[in-house]
């Protein structure tokens, strides 16, 4: 980067230099996929996995949108079929809890249990400047163009629902409240929901982790790990059942995913995965079978307990799989381009629902005439073509500054392995 090569030599440089500080490829970490160097504590499959989550739930969130647009009673049953399979953006969420919850798992065992009253609030700080402002803006942006425009957008289910007035719903949106008070998803971005559980689960996860972290590493802490996650999974199978809408799209709800996550970093550390490896490794279908068995689970039916002890597991092994070497499925998760989209996930995540909903509804009206695959895949390529363009665009003109102020907001007395830390878990969002 010709940023980071600018020295303070003139007056004159002073701009790029403060640029580069913002902006260089070192100034956020991770940005580059390589492979994993546990002396470092780096985890670029966990970058991957991002990845991975964020074009799941985009391109759910797009064959939705084909769906709607293009109209239901047009389909044959097993096209119906195969959209109600694909088109399921909740898969994509659900691998980002779990995978969440071992990023914070790793953090707190790498910081030693620090006893520092001051390090959750820091952590809180450092989050609040990672996610607040980027969000802040989609929120703010869409409630302009919306007031000045009049515009209501089509093929929607949420946008014409509580509360009545915009202006309110952008305000609860902004404390992360919106769902939980009016039992329905932010109107001015439906996906907010996820990030709505997110604050949820890091106000309340990091206290319960650390709790967990305080009894001796062994088969006893595992033993009640188990049992702890078992306890969430009935918890969770009642709040979808019989929970308020608000309940159902709530940390409760979602808790298996996180405690799974946590669980499975837990043993990773503490116990000898030689054998496991080299089964995975014999076995090197795995990560590919879990990720495609996860995708089709995640579409509702039958028992709510059995669905989500299904999905865990499948988590389970996609993690797992991830982190054995020398196989296609850890390679693919390592490589650069899915590593760079894995550091944009959250970028892709504020925009991508917005760009989808006119380039999908211009797509369908100019093209309907096509068989529906084929519409489809024409609608894939501009789809992504176009929400990849204006993320990244995003990602550099707003999220990443954003990150590092929220990096510089760590202690100084972070030394560089504190720096491969934040590597690692910065992301875990």
């Amino acid at each position: 980067m010709v940023f980071a090569r600018v020295h303070q030599t003139a007056e004159g440089d002073l701009l790029p230099q403060k640029l580069a500080e913002y902006y260089g490829v070192g100034a956020v970490p991770g940005f580059e996929g390589r492979a994993s160097d546990p002396r470092r504590g780096h985890l670029p499959e966990l970058m991957g996995l991002r990845g991975v989550a964020i074009l799941i739930v985009v391109c759910g969130h797009l064959l939705q949108r084909v769906e709607r647009f293009y109209g239901e009673t047009s389909l044959v049953a097993w096209e119906k079929f195969l959209f109600n399979v694909l088109a399921t953006p909740f898969t994509g969420c659900r691998l980002l809890f779990f995978i969440s919850g071992y990023a914070l798992m790793i953090s707190l065992q790498d910081k030693g249990q620090s006893s520092h009253r001051s390090s959750a609030a820091i952590e809180i700080k450092k989050r609040f400047l990672r996610i607040w402002p980027p969000y802040f803006m989609v929120l703010a942006a869409t409630l302009l163009f919306l007031s000045a425009t009049g515009y209501k957008p089509s093929g929607t289910y949420q946008f014409e629902s509580k509360p009545d007035s915009l202006v309110v719903s952008f305000l609860f949106s902004l404390v992360f409240l919106h769902d939980l008070i009016f039992d329905t998803f932010p109107r001015l971005f439906p996906p907010g929901w996820y990030l709505e559980v997110h604050v949820q689960f890091f106000l309340v996860g990091a206290w319960v982790w650390r709790w967990y972290l305080k009894i001796r590493a062994g088969a006893a802490r595992l033993s009640i790990g188990v049992m702890l996650l078992i306890l969430f999974l009935l918890v969770s199978s009642l709040a979808m059942e019989y929970g308020s809408r608000g309940i159902r799209y709530s940390v409760i709800a979602f808790m298996p995913y996180f405690w799974a996550g946590a669980l499975l970093a837990d043993f990773r550390i503490h116990r000898d995965g030689d054998q496991i490896d080299r089964a995975l490794r014999r076995v090197w279908l795995v990560g590919w079978l879990g990720l495609a068995a996860l995708i089709i689970l995640g579409a509702p039916f039958g028992d709510a307990l059995v669905q989500l002890s299904g999905q865990v597991i499948c988590l389970g092994l996609i993690i797992r799989a991830s982190f054995v070497g020398r196989t296609n499925f850890q390679r693919a998760l390592v490589s650069r381009w899915l590593a760079k989209v894995g550091v944009a996930s959250y970028s892709i995540y504020l925009v991508h629902l917005q760009i989808l909903q006119v380039v999908i509804e211009l797509v369908v009206i100019n093209f309907r005439q096509f068989p529906v695959f084929m519409l489809v895949a024409l609608c894939v390529f501009w789809g992504l073509s176009a929400v990849m363009a204006v993320s990244f665009l995003f990602y550099w003109l707003v999220e990443r500054p954003w990150m590092v102020v929220a990096l510089r907001a760590s202690p100084s007395s972070e030394t560089s392995d504190a720096g491969s830390r934040k590597e690692k878990t910065f992301f875990a969002l």
